[in-house]
Parts: C-alpha cells; structure tokens; sequence
C-alpha cells in the first residue's frame, strides 16, 4: 500500500496544460477484423518503432519543466511518481512537480505519471523556451465486475452513446499466469471533441502507422481499459475481445466505413496503428488482443507547430487562453502557459480554423491558417474585452539574496489557482485576462534551494499591481535525510506527511526541490523489518521512491544482500512523531548498488 498525504503545505507551482494537446447494435463478423488486428499486432516491430522515433525526436536539449498532475474532479493528486528524461519526480501538495536541466529530445518529451489508485497517464510535448504539462488520471474507484469467463461492460457517453466491450474469457496476469475469478474493470470513454481529452488522453495525437512512419491522428473516439484481479494485480486478456466506440453525432455524417485503431504504447510514448474498426452505423466495432488506450484515429502527415498568444496591438503573451484547431471533423484544444504558448504536433496539408476563448468564455480570436508542410509558428493576436491584469515583482529569501530556484503559484481569493510562475532571477511576473477588474490575486509558493515557502501575499490589480515576495515562511521541523555511499547528508523537508491505514500499514515521506523520499510498509510495531515491496507477505517496508539523484528501484531491491533493514522506533498517535531509521543496500534506478544510512522523523496526520 502507498502513501495517502493529508497534510497540505502552501506550496505551488506550475501551470495549466501544455500541448495541443466506439448501444448494442448487430455485431460484425468476427474473423473479418480479427485477421486484420492480429496480422499487424504481430508484424508490429518494437525495434523498427524506436529506430523510427529517433530520426522524428531530433536532437537531445536541456530544458526546464513544469507540471501537474490532477482527478478527473481536477483535484490535485499528491505523491503521484512522474518520470521525465530519465528524472523522477514526486507531486507535491498541490500535485506539481519540475524538472530541472533534463534531457529531452528537440522534438519529442515524454512526461509520464502514475498514483496509487489510478491509470496510468501521460503527457508528449514539443519542448518550447517555457514548457509545462498537465495529465490527469483516471480513477480505479469505479470498476465494474465480470468473471474470467468473460462478459460485457459499458460506458454511458450520455448525449453520444454506449461504448460497449465484450470479453470472450481467458486473462493472466503480469507474469503470463493464467488467472480465474472476478476481474474488474475499469474503463472510461474519451469525447475526441471534448476539450478535457488533452489532459486525460496518454501521449498526444501522434502515432507511428504500419509502414513505420510518423503520423498526426484526427481521433472518432478513444477508450481506456484497465483490468486488475482480486488481489489487485493487473491482468491482461488471453482471447481478443471486441470494444465497440460510438461515433460522435458530429463526426457521423463524415465518418468513414472503416478507420484504423490505435493502441498506445507507454514504453515509445506514441500511438501504434494495430488494426481497423468498422463502421455499422453508429459504432465503430473492432477485436483487439491487448488492453490500454485503443483509439479510433485518421492518420495524417505532420509537423511540429506552436503559437503564442498575445495582446493585440503589443506583444504581451497570454496564459490561460484555450487555443482550439479545427480541420476536417476534427478538433483538439490547449491552454497557454505562463509564456501565452502551445505546442505539439499538428496534420500537415490542412486548412485549420484556430480559436482563442479567454477564460471568461469570450472568444477573442478567431482565423484560418494553413495548410503547412514544415515546422510552424504563429503569433494570434487576441482583442481583449477588458485589459490584461499583470502582478510582479521581486522574489528574495530570508538573507534577502534573490531566489534563482522556485516558483510563485497565482490564485484568486477563492483558493482557485490562476497561473504559476518559476523563478530563476529573483523576479515574478504573471499577466492574464480577468473577467473584471480590479482583481485580488493572492500569491504564494516556495524556493526550491532552502524549502522555505513564500509568505502568502495579496495584491489588487488594476489592472497593474507589485508584489515583492519573501521566501522565508519556515522549515519544517519533520524530514527525512539520508547518506548515500558514506556522502553528505541529503535533507527531503518540503511536503512532509504520514499516517497509518487500516489494519496497519504505515505511509510517510517528503520532497527535496527536486525528488522525494517516500516509505511505506505493512506494520507500525516498533522493531526491525527486511525491505519487500509485498505488502501481503510478513511484516516489511520499503521505499517506493528515494530522492537521491540516482533514485532506487525497489523491485531489483528485494532480496539482494545486504538488503536495506528499516527499524521503527515509535509510531506515535495523530500529531505526534513516526520514527523509522534504515540502513543498507539497493539497487538505483540505473542498476547500481549503493548504500544508503538514514532517518525519517514525520509528524502523523491521520
């Protein structure tokens, strides 16, 4: 079992999204999709899909990132693991995390998050001078029930359909062992039109087709399906099932007879073309063999693209305008950064109608472009109904040195976020549009260097206001720190936080400006206890995540010699102390062995 933080640090930072960013009906014949879908599952070669993506990503860059990591209620998720260029990152209070000088790819940076108690998720950027993300997971909460000898679920799509998946019996486990009993299934429909399936979607619309070439995708629907046992072990089927996608009464009139699908594949990052679905009039009906993201998606050629929105007459940017392109049927929507910029992968040889609506729902800007064949970038000019509202200032640290690592987040009195900035030169700045002004903007956030949070200050723009910000709002007396191969103590102090679940399983961890530490087990008596991530077994704990540069992989862990031992030497009630000391060997993220001496001392919260 992970860790469920409740204590909540004001602590901050990123911004909104990122990039631009199938009812029962008579069933087809089987074996006429089947054939299809297996062939190129079969003849799809990983290989060839990687040699592929390394001529399209470019070149390695260094870049900074900034993203955040949210329930489908738009809540944040805390302690959510995001990988990212070879970095991990744990989510802070607010669900944020950055990434500091990692190496990504000129064209292709593929952010990917996952939580206790939800899907998987991810997010492919076209890295820009100012780059962030959101992905938002899908919840496991909510499965539906069959056995292993197959079934049939739906999902309600309301005003556009049933999606329908049917199960012909026969699953295993990760391992490949057969598996029998209930399976529950978790599967969720995605509106291709929606504006929310830019978050919520894995990777981008960009895929790799048969012939091994990269492709944009102009998405009829997509699916999510994720399958786990009673134990709550994933599983996979064994026998291809059929999913059926309903047509978006949009899209209907021009929906094709068929249409290939499209399976995601989390190791590339991509869309892998895998077979064909079939139109019966109202769905789109395919066999699959495996589970993931399928999608129902036209290819077309592509290109990279990004825009940056700005004030019209000036050339002062906009974040959080929704930039929506439109071509053929299709549609896909962002939201500008800090930078007023959106990028991603866009078809080449289309005429796009490209929309800005302000956040107060007023479209502002509005224009055909295109068709492109290469690499492009727009600036939108957007007419505002009212003046945009700009807050700065100097950000400095308790010896009044300018802070040149950490954020600012933005909200409205209402404790609703409006924006984030990073902070690189001891100065802030956010400008936005706001419905009406003068408006309260109440800021607050952190310096990664020393974890002091900013004091939480307010000021009224109108439509101007200076905010000079001080990053001295305490340390936390809870950490844990740690020694890794007899070097200098490392401190994790921002985020602390902990608790006992039910029976007796044990949570806690904290973040450092750049990773975290986090400790989880199946016991809370005090003595001494082997590092196993099963939580089933005998009393045990484990690290989940290690906030040292080089991380830890704790399944290669398990059982190596001299394995970390973790003592308890109290559990304290709610608000008071959990002590743990741990000492010994690991495996890090790269396969090394090192050896680790420490402490976590982290008040109980629940």
């Amino acid at each position: 079992m992970k860790k469920n933080f409740k204590k909540y640090l004001a602590l901050c930072t990123l911004i909104l999204v990122t990039i631009l960013a199938c009812q029962k009906e008579e069933q087809i014949p089987q074996d006429a999709v089947t054939a299809t879908t297996t062939q190129k599952a079969e003849n799809a070669d990983s290989e060839r899909i990687e040699r592929a993506l390394r001529e399209y990503k470019g070149r390695e860059v260094e870049g900074n990132f900034i993203g955040r990591v949210i329930d489908e209620d738009n809540q944040p998720i805390i302690g959510a693991t995001v990988t990212l260029g070879g970095q991990q990152e744990v989510t802070d209070a607010n669900g944020i995390v950055s990434f500091i000088n990692v190496i990504v790819n000129q064209n292709f940076a593929y952010a990917q998050a996952s939580a206790q108690g939800y899907s998987n998720g991810s997010r492919v950027m076209v890295p820009t001078g100012s780059n962030s993300f959101t992905i938002k997971l899908f919840s496991l909460g909510n499965a539906q029930v069959i056995t292993s000898d197959g079934g049939e679920i739906s999902i309600n799509s309301e005003e556009i359909g049933e999606t329908y998946i049917r199960f012909n019996g026969g699953f295993m486990d990760e391992n490949g062992n057969p598996y029998n009993g209930n399976v529950y299934v978790t599967a969720n429909y995605l509106d291709p039109l929606s504006e929310d399936t830019a978050n919520t979607m894995p990777g981008e619309l960009y895929g790799i087709d048969a012939n091994y070439q990269e492709v944009a995708l102009g998405s009829y629907g997509m699916i999510s399906v994720e399958m786990r046992g009673s134990a709550g072990e994933k599983l996979q089927i064994t026998n291809p099932a059929q999913i059926e996608i309903p047509i978006h009464p949009s899209q209907m009139g021009a929906a094709p007879g068929s249409i290939p699908t499209w399976s995601f594949d989390e190791n590339s990052g991509v869309w892998v073309e895998e077979g064909v679905a079939i139109n019966n009039g109202t769905h789109f009906v395919a066999q699959v063999t495996h589970f993931s993201f399928w999608n129902c998606d036209a290819p077309f050629p592509v290109v990279n693209f990004d825009a940056t929105v700005v004030q019209s007459g000036t050339t002062t940017p906009l974040s959080g305008m929704t930039v929506t392109i439109s071509y053929s049927t299709f549609s896909r929507s962002a939201v500008t950064n800090a930078s007023g910029v959106v990028s991603g992968k866009i078809p080449s040889g289309q005429v796009l109608t490209i929309t800005v609506t302000d956040p107060c729902g007023t479209v502002v800007s509005t224009g055909t472009y295109g068709p492109y064949t290469g690499a492009t970038s727009l600036t939108l000019p957007a007419t505002l109904s009212t003046v945009p509202v700009n807050v700065s200032g100097t950000v400095v640290n308790c010896s009044g040195a300018l802070v040149t690592n950490g954020y600012v987040i933005y909200k409205d009195t209402g404790g609703q976020t409006l924006g984030f900035a990073t902070v690189t030169t001891g100065t802030h700045s956010y400008t936005a549009v706001a419905c009406s002004i003068p408006i309260t903007i109440v800021m607050d956030g952190l310096d990664n260097a020393t974890g002091q949070t900013i004091v939480t200050t307010a000021a009224i723009a109108n439509p101007t206001a200076t905010a000079n910000l001080v990053a001295c709002g305490g340390t936390p007396t809870e950490f844990i720190r740690f020694s890794v191969n007899a070097g200098p103590l490392q401190y994790n102090i921002i985020n602390p936080g902990g608790g006992v679940q039910t029976p007796s399983f044990i949570n806690l961890g904290a973040q450092s400006p750049t990773s975290g530490t986090y400790i989880f087990g199946n016991t809370i008596t005090p003595g001494t206890y082997p590092f196993d991530t099963n939580m089933a077994g005998p009393p045990a704990l484990a690290m989940e995540v290690l906030g040292d540069v080089n991380g830890i992989d704790p399944v290669a862990t398990v059982g190596i010699p001299g394995a970390i031992q973790f003592t308890i030497l109290n559990v304290g009630g709610v608000g008071a102390f959990m002590e743990i000391e741990f000492t010994g060997n690991y495996i890090d993220r790269f396969g090394t062995t090192r050896t680790i001496t420490g402490e976590a001392y982290i008040i109980r919260d629940y």
